[in-house]
């Protein structure tokens, strides 16, 4: 997000970059049966390794900007992009379903708790080099010696990859008629129906909350560039402290209680946001909290989501057509938030109204509609049936006896 202000591009443009990666996801529509024909792993590591490839030539974008002039630099980094999140999407329409099947459902929550906290720790490093970097220069090039040092990280990450078992190829080929037709029964089923409906309002809703959050920090809240980037940190910690919490209940007491009680603590993000006070000298300190709690969220909403789909909605022998349903929509969905936040911002541009104090611009209107959306989204996951036998509440009620059962036993066993 950085990077495109530096370079000068309207909230417009940038939000229709950051619409390519979402929006790429259509191709799993046609791309999915294909992917398990190739072998799915085989397709995996190949479109990955490819990203890396391609995005690595945006260390030509000086000598372009140099000799071509700003227009075509612009141009030239949409091209770059659109192939890497064609790539992408490639990639984890093959990663999904090849996921379900090396990935056991008894422990697919605490799977996910150690590759979050594995992620959170790298990432986390990550951003505190970028924070550095881009807080102690100026120019295009600290970004691109981020670039050119995550693109060497990544490709050992895919290399790492090639151990990982399962996503053979499979023999029977499947007709894009017959294809099509079991997408057609995929969306017949009430249970994916308002899975993909939740998913909907909680994407659209998170992004419309975080697509131009860094711009808003900096712009707004007043903070410098590297205490943005640095800020991303935090909401690693937060993922990473709740990780195991949320991957220990999830495989405890089923995956819709996890993802609910995140969802709830979800809602009051934009509240937080709304009323956050600017240019004050506690506004970092604010934004700190918020991005935890983000982290916390996040966390918990992906571990909890991710196994109700896997353990409940997708029937693994119709994986194919359900993960590539499953992948549009949410590349439809998120695709649009950005376009709508970028088009929103850049209509509002100067407008804002003084109600009681508060003033109301763009942003603040921006994650009101985000409140909204986000509370129709867990109204909707509310009626995917559960994985397991516990409700919310009774889930909620289940994970304190637990933890005060565990809590007794220590301290029995130290008397």
């Amino acid at each position: 997000m950085l990077f495109l202000s530096e370079l000068g591009l309207p909230k417009g443009q940038i939000g229709t970059l950051l619409s390519f990666f979402p929006f790429s996801g259509l191709v799993a529509l046609v791309f999915a049966p294909y992917a398990t024909r190739l072998g799915r792993k085989r397709v995996f590591l190949a479109c990955y390794s490819s990203r890396y490839v391609v995005i690595s030539s945006l260390l030509l974008l000086p000598w372009v900007l140099e000799r071509a002039g700003h227009a075509a630099g612009v141009t030239f980094l949409f091209v770059v992009m659109l192939l890497v999140a064609l790539l992408r999407a490639m990639g984890e329409t093959a990663y999904y379903p090849w996921s379900q099947e090396f990935i056991p459902n008894g422990v697919r929550g605490r799977f996910a708790a150690a590759s979050s906290l594995v992620g959170t720790f790298t990432s986390g490093i990550a951003l505190l080099v970028g924070g550095y970097v881009i807080g102690s220069g100026l120019g295009l090039s600290r970004y691109l010696w981020l670039l050119g040092i995550g693109t060497v990280f990544g490709v050992a990450g895919i290399i790492v990859m090639k151990w990982v078992p399962g996503g053979a190829p499979v023999a029977a080929r499947e007709s894009p008629r017959t294809h099509f037709a079991n997408m057609a029964e995929a969306l017949r089923d009430p249970n994916l129906g308002a899975y993909l409906q939740g998913m909907g309002g909680i994407m659209v809703g998170s992004v419309l909350l975080i697509s131009f959050l860094p711009l808003y920090v900096k712009e707004q809240v007043g903070l410098p560039s590297g205490t943005v980037v640095v800020l991303d940190t935090v909401v690693m910690v937060g993922g990473a402290l709740s990780s195991f919490f949320w991957g220990w209940a999830a495989d405890r007491v089923g995956s819709r209680p996890v993802m609910m009680w995140a969802l709830i603590l979800g809602i009051l993000l934009p509240v937080g946001w709304i009323i956050l006070p600017r240019q004050s000298p506690e506004s970092a300190v604010w934004c700190a909290v918020l991005y935890f709690v983000y982290g916390v969220v996040s966390t918990g909403s992906a571990i909890g989501a991710g196994r109700l789909l896997f353990n409940s909605v997708i029937p693994e022998h119709k994986s194919t057509a359900y993960t590539a349903i499953y992948y549009a929509c949410m590349g439809l969905t998120g695709g649009a938030a950005p376009l709508l936040a970028g088009a929103f911002l850049s209509f509002s541009t100067g407008w804002q109204v003084d109600l009681g104090g508060m003033v109301v611009d763009g942003y603040r209107v921006l994650f009101m509609l985000a409140l909204a959306l986000l509370a129709f989204g867990l109204w909707s996951y509310g009626k995917v049936r559960p994985d397991d036998v516990y409700s919310t509440r009774s889930g909620l009620r289940r994970i304190m006896d637990l933890a005060l059962g565990r809590i007794l036993c220590k301290t029995h066993k130290r008397k």
